[in-house]
């Protein structure tokens, strides 16, 4: 995934993407395996953010394929490639926006929340498939943040909630990105998409609730500078832990974030 363009510490966003992707990263394994990777592919990461995807189409494209993981920010991929254990997987810079300076002829090209930051999320899509071969795949998975985060919606939930996609609205992200690939695919150009939606939910003791606590925290630099809410409102240090008192109270449970999947084969 995209590492947040609101952080400002890299280190701490690089372990924040790292403990989300144990959320995420099933659903993607999922999508990957269904849209058709397979050993000895080279593939294209964009937005690659702590590498999560990375490693995960490392995994499956085998020693014999290759992945090349591209990230807007110098810092973050300066991060991430000095964790890199993965021989197969090669790290640089560059703006899913344009992708500059990267060549074509991909078996594959993935990005996972990457084009919900994008100011022209179709011409983003159109530049990756590009660098695909014909025949080749374009996987991208994206979320909606717009649904009800828990059942039931107790005031902390509703709160944060609220601020978030405030934040996120101002700063013009696209909060339903998911919901808007199947036709984000026809604007770039592309086959009509197959389509794959999951999300993870739990309650009791278990409660993924913290996951949404780590999105949060990490959206307060990006309430601050809108004046949606200050540190202090969202209280990061403490609101994991809030959220999960509060769903384990109500006798509720926390919904993560529902991803959509989409892929299609460049003509």
């Amino acid at each position: 995934m995209a590492t947040y363009p609101f952080a400002a510490d890299r280190a701490a966003e690089h372990e924040r993407l790292l403990r989300q992707g144990s959320i995420f990263d099933p659903l993607t394994r999922r999508l990957l395996e269904a849209s058709g990777l397979a050993p000895g592919m080279r593939v294209l990461d964009i937005g690659c953010g702590a590498g999560n995807v990375a490693r995960l189409a490392a995994e499956i494209v085998g020693p014999t394929g290759h992945v090349t993981a591209v990230d807007v920010d110098p810092a973050a991929i300066e991060i991430t490639s000095a964790h890199n254990t993965v021989p197969t997987i090669e790290y640089g810079v560059a703006d899913a926006q344009t992708l500059d300076g990267i060549g074509d002829g991909f078996d594959a090209v993935t990005g996972r929340l990457v084009l919900m930051y994008l100011s022209n999320p179709a011409a983003g899509l159109r530049e990756a498939a590009a660098r695909v071969r014909p025949g080749g795949l374009v996987i991208m998975e994206e979320c909606d943040l717009e649904y009800l985060w828990a059942s039931p919606q107790t005031p902390v939930w509703t709160r944060v909630r609220s601020w978030l996609l405030e934040a996120l609205e101002k700063a013009q992200v696209e909060t339903r990105m998911g919901p808007a690939l199947f036709s984000l695919f026809g604007e770039a150009g592309l086959p009509m998409p197959q389509l794959l939606v999951g999300s993870a939910a739990s309650g009791g003791p278990d409660t993924l609730a913290w996951g949404w606590g780590n999105v949060v925290a990490a959206g307060v630099p990006a309430m601050e500078r809108f004046g949606v809410a200050t540190r202090q409102d969202v209280d990061p240090a403490t609101l994991p832990q809030r959220l999960v008192a509060e769903t384990i109270a109500s006798g509720g449970c926390a919904i993560g974030p529902l991803m959509t999947g989409a892929w299609a084969v460049r003509d």
